[in-house]
């Protein structure tokens, strides 16, 4: 992984949708950014806005590497844009950013140095703007951790693509966003489970906030909310395979590791839109749907996961786990989850 090649320590690719003057907040704090100008370029994938880019166009003389590539067509997420802008970029790493979001001041310097030649990817700290909705686990000792571990300093609870990576790790385990058709949903989890997969060191900084998550997660005002839901079976069920794909295949994960990750994956609260997989079935349509989640759930629980991975799920989902297994179906999910509610 020479570092010869590179033209810059730095690539910031932004996927972009009609952002408005919404894309000011990054681009200004991009300009003031510490890193010298000439050690950074900024990439933005335009996802062929209806809107002209004269906003964009304005920073050309403020940004000194900038530059904006149009899709031929509109894609309506974020994937094949941040592909497109990966596959473009020089930069030794690649920091991906949302249109509405902003850096702090000293983001990309510190994270370069704090990279060094072995860290592949770094994870700074958030700060909680209004529509936040991550979790802070990682960060709430506000200790930077150099070489974190997978398991014991909860990195699976950040799984958002602001981040930094290294762009010759992401070639060579050839790691890109999935395709919509394929994951519609969380798209993100998977790039970042492949990434922390094959990452020789993943390296926290939470000793201040570096990333502010300004507005809406959903690549902007692009109005996906419809699609950008896990109600039909086959969302949940792709993600969760090709998370547990990933996990078996990762080149530096123990079995045990292993084990104890497809636990966590399957246990863990997603966002404050969806709590847990019960939350899941009970976004199906109708009965026939969630009885079809549960069957596919049951065979990937069964075919992937040993007694020893079921019995390290939390708490709070192993019930389900373990009642999805034995063959029961939603409505006695619905009944065991009630009582557990209600203590």
């Amino acid at each position: 992984m020479g570092m010869g090649h590179d033209k810059n320590k730095v690539s910031i690719v932004i996927a972009h949708y009609n952002a408005g003057n919404y894309i000011r907040k990054a681009l200004d704090s991009l300009v003031r950014q510490t890193m010298s100008q000439d050690d950074f370029e900024v990439i933005i994938v335009d996802d062929k806005s209806t809107e002209p880019l004269d906003i964009i166009q304005g920073y050309e003389c403020k940004i000194k590497h900038l530059r904006i590539i149009v899709e031929e067509q509109n894609h309506g997420y974020p994937s094949i844009p941040r592909n497109h802008g990966i596959a473009k970029a020089h930069g030794t790493f690649i920091m991906l950013m949302d249109q509405d979001d902003n850096l702090a001041d000293d983001t990309l310097l510190t994270f370069y140095k704090f990279a060094g030649n072995d860290s592949d990817v770094i994870i700074g700290k958030y700060a909680e703007g209004k529509m936040y909705n991550g979790t802070q686990v990682p960060f709430r000792s506000g200790t930077n951790i150099k070489d974190a571990n997978i398991i014991t300093d909860h990195i699976l609870s950040t799984l958002a693509p602001h981040k930094m990576y290294r762009r010759a790790m992401l070639n060579q385990y050839d790691i890109r966003f999935p395709d919509s058709s394929y994951i519609p949903v969380e798209e993100d989890q998977v790039f970042n489970m492949k990434v922390y997969s094959a990452s020789r060191k993943i390296s926290i900084l939470a000793d201040k906030d570096y990333y502010y998550w300004n507005q809406r997660r959903d690549f902007g005002n692009l109005g996906k909310s419809l699609s950008y839901t896990y109600n039909e079976p086959w969302k949940y069920l792709n993600i969760l395979s090709e998370v547990f794909n990933i996990v078996e295949a990762s080149p530096n994960w123990s079995l045990l590791q292993q084990s104890k990750l497809k636990a966590m994956y399957i246990g863990r609260p997603f966002n404050s839109s969806y709590t847990n997989v019960i939350e899941i079935i009970k976004l199906q349509k109708n009965e026939q749907e969630r009885e079809n989640l549960i069957i596919g759930l049951r065979d990937i629980i069964n075919e992937r996961m040993s007694s020893q991975s079921i019995s390290e799920v939390g708490q709070e989902s192993r019930w389900m786990v373990l009642g999805i297994k034995h063959g029961m179906n939603y409505e006695e999910l619905s009944l065991i989850e009630a009582e557990l509610s209600s203590g």
